[in-house]
Order: C-alpha cells, then sequence, then structure tokens
C-alpha cells in the first residue's frame, strides 16, 4: 500500500526531496514492547516521491519488533554540524510496518537500490532476501536555522489526505 503525500509547494516539494536524497542515514524512533520506553537506531534509508522511507533490517531486532507490537514511528534526519544556523532537518511521524505487499517490495528495492548503488555490487542478493520497513508520514516538520533560529514549518497528512500548514 503506497500513500501518496498531499500536493506541497513545487519549491518546497524540491526542497525536502533534494535533503533526504542527500542524507543516508536516519534515527529511528520506536516505542518498546512491554515497557512503552523510546528506543533509537540509526538506519540507512531511501524515500520515494510521496517521502515514504523505506530501511531493511532484521525482524528480530529491537526496532523491528517495537513496529511489529505498535505501528507507528517517528524519524529523524539532519545534517552534521557544530554552528547552530547548521541545524537543518526533518522529522517525520507515521504509521510503521514490514512491507508484505510485493508490488510495494518492489518499489522499496528500486528507490533503494537507486540511493545506494553499492547495494548492486556487493549486497544485491543479500538486500533483495532481506524485509523492508516502511515508515508513511502522517506528518512532516522540516527544521532550517539558516533562515533563521526556531525556523519550522509543518505539514499534516490526515484522511482524506488533506494538508494543514504552519510555520
Amino acid at each position: 500500500m503506497l500513500s501518496e503525500i498531499p500536493p506541497l509547494p513545487d519549491d518546497l516539494r524540491a526542497a525536502l526531496a533534494e535533503f533526504m536524497a542527500a542524507q543516508s542515514t536516519l534515527v529511528l524512533a520506536t516505542t518498546g514492547d512491554q515497557d512503552g520506553r523510546p528506543q533509537a537506531a540509526p538506519l540507512f534509508f531511501a524515500a520515494d516521491e510521496s517521502f515514504n522511507l523505506y530501511w531493511v533490517s532484521s525482524p528480530d531486532s529491537r526496532h523491528s519488533a517495537n513496529i511489529a507490537d505498535w505501528d507507528v514511528a517517528e524519524a529523524a534526519i539532519y545534517v552534521q554540524t557544530w554552528d547552530w544556523t547548521g541545524i537543518k532537518g526533518i522529522q517525520i511521524a507515521g504509521s510503521a510496518e514490514a512491507v508484505s505487499d510485493d508490488d510495494e517490495r518492489a518499489h522499496a528495492l528500486t528507490v533503494y537500490k537507486a540511493k545506494f548503488p553499492f547495494v548492486n555490487d556487493r549486497f544485491e542478493t543479500l538486500i533483495e532476501d532481506s524485509v523492508f520497513y516502511v515508515l508513511r508520514p502522517t506528518w512532516i516538520r522540516w527544521l532550517d536555522n539558516q533562515r533563521h533560529f526556531g525556523y519550522k514549518q509543518e505539514f499534516r497528512i490526515e484522511p482524506p489526505e488533506t494538508l494543514q500548514r504552519s510555520s
């Protein structure tokens, strides 16, 4: 099941897509199975045109087990900086699950291999046999301290996929 993000201004859609394409790693936040405690894990990811985030993981990992128990997750994608004006990133919240649909799995594999060409050379069989997971956004926050301290834009995606914007 692929989800579509509502129309965004072209310049913002392009900025978000360009930013995500330039980053390799997200920090995935999930909720612990029994204790409800937060847990975080860094993962390579690829985003599609609807900002669905795909990654490969073992079903036995803590974050995968957490997703199996709680179908929600959040992620942060950001640049490394030592200057507060350089803080720039995206926070995303939404539903998360293992990809079980064959068409979406093929889509995830295509998106992932396009972002990480080394997969084609060294890890193709391993990745093709792995479990893909997806975080489908219901909320996105864009942060950019280069514009001004505390700059943000937020987007909520609610059925029937309407866009609400605040800054």
